[in-house]
């Protein structure tokens, strides 16, 4: 029990003695406060401006639990254990904090806040998702917070593919290195993706629940390597796990069973650190922060030709209002298309036999890798389009204005140049190309473009020639390199170009592969909803969300055909792009003009 003592008389001068004294008292607790409260902003300032060379991460595979109280326990179960294992953030997948009670808001804040607290007692920044419910949805929202070694909150920002009006993310610093960071599908909205590290980041997040037939064993990380390497950054995928292997922790809900597989990704594609299965897990690893460069992301974004392009992307990221024109997508009639890819090179009679080999088999359309054959025997190639009736794309040297290109010439059925194509993407010895109109051609009709080597990872040519109209894609390389891992890196590149609702061709010296994505949406559809699969037909491998892979060769000389119906327009825009993510519909259209067929 507290004791008050009765006020006593004072003097005047005692009560002005008493005033004066109160006023340095308040004085100097006044100057303590502002001396501590700016010695926090020069070390939050300092920790900024001071980049680590190094950041410790840990990538926590959780399983989920049926309640809000059942996952925040596990998260901050994991943040201790992440502790012990001394990172500096430990990374959550999407939805980790979410449960069958998730549509009480004070509930959820509670669990936020100790989680919020948890970080702060182990000094380290978490990155979690989570998912709840508002009165009058019809599914959970997925959302995803960051909070700092201080408890506080660093980042936030909703999930588009739920949201498709909500605020696009940014720009966001773990010790002073610039991150960004994705939700599971917003990976295919490239402003979600790329444009925070067009703005700087080096390290991108992204948080994951994935169904476990998003886990193809041929193509492995066929999302996370390629966006590495495009991006020259840090790529960290975190996602979720089950308790068994192979088993759903939710019994009668078998579709809830999860693929694992989290991992650290190097600017240069390599797998620095993952789980190699489904179950629960912490997957740590040092990121050397100074090799996440940015150099192919910049590379990209200050060509001449897609200067433009990204340059939009962060005004419309920012709220900037862009002029962009109406959108001319090109149609076809529906047709049946063939096409071959001959992997032949440095040999014109070996060639030439291919072109009628592949009019026998009543191909449309036959590729040969990049830099096939010398100039010299463009005639002769020709005459042999010409006899054969059919449309030939060849990889050609060309010495052109400025230098030497590397040029892809497409031939039509009556023998004359339909177009030629210099890389965009070039470096030396090549000199880059100016014309991204010149990779335009048909085929019976059909929209169709060429790229060249580098251009496969440059995936914004590939996603604005789907949204213009392109229904089939062809890709010439120049490739050598053999075995399991140049194999298996090969597929996990050609599978992202080939992922825009098109049917591909991708010709190289070796491994060369037929692909095809037209059917996407109904696939896609089928796998979310638990409906049996389309019928897309034959397929070497099955991939519900990329391109499925039809063919491949192996090495030597080879002659590959596929045959599949095309549709009247490649249906990718809007669907999957200003359908999501309206806020960057100007960007969608300013892209395609700048690659339209003039």
């Amino acid at each position: 029990m507290a004791f008050e003592c009765e006020p006593c008389r004072e003097s005047g001068f005692l009560r002005s003695a008493r005033r004066t004294a109160l006023g340095v008292t308040r004085s100097l607790l006044a100057f303590l406060v502002a001396l501590v409260v700016g010695s926090a902003v020069l070390a939050r300032d300092a920790e900024t401006n001071s980049t680590p060379s190094r950041l410790k991460a840990g990538l926590v595979q959780m399983a989920l639990g049926p309640t809000i109280q059942d996952n925040r326990d596990r998260i901050v179960s994991g943040i201790s254990k992440a502790a012990v294992l001394g990172v500096r953030v430990a990374v959550f997948p999407e939805g980790a904090l979410r449960g069958n009670n998730g549509d009480d808001p004070a509930l959820v804040e509670e669990a936020v806040a100790a989680i919020r607290q948890a970080a702060r007692a182990a000094n380290l920044y978490v990155v979690f998702g989570g998912a709840t419910a508002s009165p009058g949805d019809r599914r959970a929202r997925n959302w995803m917070r960051v909070a700092g070694p201080d408890g506080g909150e660093v980042f936030r920002y909703d999930k588009i593919y739920d949201q498709h009006n909500a605020r696009m993310p940014g720009v966001f610093h773990i010790d002073g290195i610039p991150c960004s960071a994705m939700i599971c599908a917003d990976r295919w909205l490239r402003g979600v993706e790329e444009v925070p590290i067009q703005q700087g980041a080096r390290i991108s997040f992204e948080l994951s629940c994935n169904f476990a037939s998003e886990w193809v064993a041929p193509f492995e990380w066929y999302w996370y390597v390629p966006c590495a390497l495009r991006n020259n950054v840090w790529v960290l995928f975190a996602n979720t796990g089950n308790r068994a292997a192979g088993v759903p922790d939710d019994a009668a809900a078998p579709r809830e069973l999860r693929h694992g597989h989290s991992a650290i990704i190097a600017p240069d594609g390599r797998i620095v650190a993952a789980a190699r299965d489904d179950v629960e897990t912490i997957v740590v690893a040092d990121l050397v922060v100074g090799e996440a460069t940015r150099a192919e992301a910049l590379a990209r974004a200050t060509h001449p030709v897609l200067r433009p392009f990204w340059e939009a992307g962060v005004k419309l990221q920012r709220g900037e209002a862009v002029e962009a024109p109406a959108l001319l997508a090109l149609q076809s009639a529906e047709t049946d298309i063939t096409v071959a890819v001959a992997q032949v090179t440095n040999d014109l009679m070996a060639m030439e036999a291919m072109i009628g080999q592949a009019h026998a088999k009543h191909a449309d359309l036959i590729v040969f890798p990049a830099r096939a054959i010398a100039a010299t025997a463009l005639e002769r190639l020709q005459a042999a389009a010409r006899v054969n009736r059919i449309t030939v794309v060849v990889g050609m040297e060309h010495p052109g204005a400025g230098g030497l290109r590397n040029a892809a010439f497409v031939l039509g059925p009556d023998g004359g140049v339909l177009t030629r194509y210099d890389q965009l993407s070039a470096a030396s010895p090549f000199q880059a190309g100016t014309d991204p109109a010149a990779m335009w051609f048909r085929v019976k009709g059909v929209p169709a473009v060429v790229t060249i080597g580098r251009d496969a990872l440059w995936t914004e040519l590939a996603e604005l020639a789907a949204v213009a109209g392109a229904q089939i894609h062809v890709h010439l390389e120049h490739d050598s390199a053999s075995g399991p891992e140049a194999d298996l890196r090969r597929l996990q590149v050609w599978a992202n170009f080939a992922s825009f609702q098109t049917f591909s061709v991708a010709a190289n010296v070796v491994g060369s592969a037929i692909w095809d994505d037209l059917r996407d949406l109904e696939e896609r559809r089928a796998e979310v909803r638990g409906l049996p699969r389309p019928n897309t037909g034959a397929v070497e491998v099955y991939s519900p969300f990329s391109a499925n892979l039809v063919a491949r060769t192996g090495t030597g000389p080879q002659l590959l055909t596929a045959t599949r119906r095309v549709g009247r327009a490649n249906l990718y825009h809007p669907r999957r792009t200003s359908g999501l993510n309206p806020q960057m519909d100007a960007w969608y259209r300013l892209g395609a003009a700048i690659l339209h067929p003039k």
